[in-house]
């Protein structure tokens, strides 16, 4: 069962607008777990799904913290951001350590994001609801510290 875009969805919907915006991120996560039990490719199979989620995944948290460091400082209402992200994912144990590391990778001098997002785009293959929940996990991070630095 897919369950990764109801709960993404209604996550970030709750993130970004309350209890009316969880109801609509979660109303298109469910379209977007639908659309994976449909999609019938030859090699999209439970391995490729696993793919996607971990593209997904190191995606998200790597690149939020290059745009928590981008404007030269990671304050701590991003790394809060951060934290209220993992904590809406239910992450534990390995999982948490991981997106932390992902998170303290991407803040690296070096950090290859145009190699990340590529990746990351070849994966979902254009899944717009995919894309659509990274890029407001990646908003607001970019505005957790009250304002849009050019940078980020």
């Amino acid at each position: 069962m897919n369950w990764w875009g109801k709960l993404l969805g209604g996550t970030f919907g709750y993130l970004l607008a309350g209890p009316l915006g969880a109801l609509i991120g979660a109303a298109l996560g469910h379209n977007f777990d639908k659309g994976l039990g449909r999609v019938d490719m030859g090699d999209f199979d439970v391995g490729h799904q696993q793919r996607v989620q971990t593209a997904f995944f190191t995606a998200t948290f790597s690149v939020m913290g290059r745009v928590a460091k981008a404007d030269g400082r990671v304050s701590a209402d991003e790394i809060r951001v951060a934290e209220m992200v993992m904590n809406q994912m239910d992450l534990q144990g390995e999982q948490r350590t991981a997106a932390q590391q992902l998170f303290n990778q991407g803040k690296q001098d070096g950090f290859p994001l145009e190699e990340v997002l590529a990746q990351f785009r070849r994966e979902c293959h254009n899944r717009s609801t995919l894309l659509q929940m990274f890029i407001e996990i990646q908003l607001h991070a970019a505005y957790a510290d009250g304002s849009l630095h050019r940078a980020e």
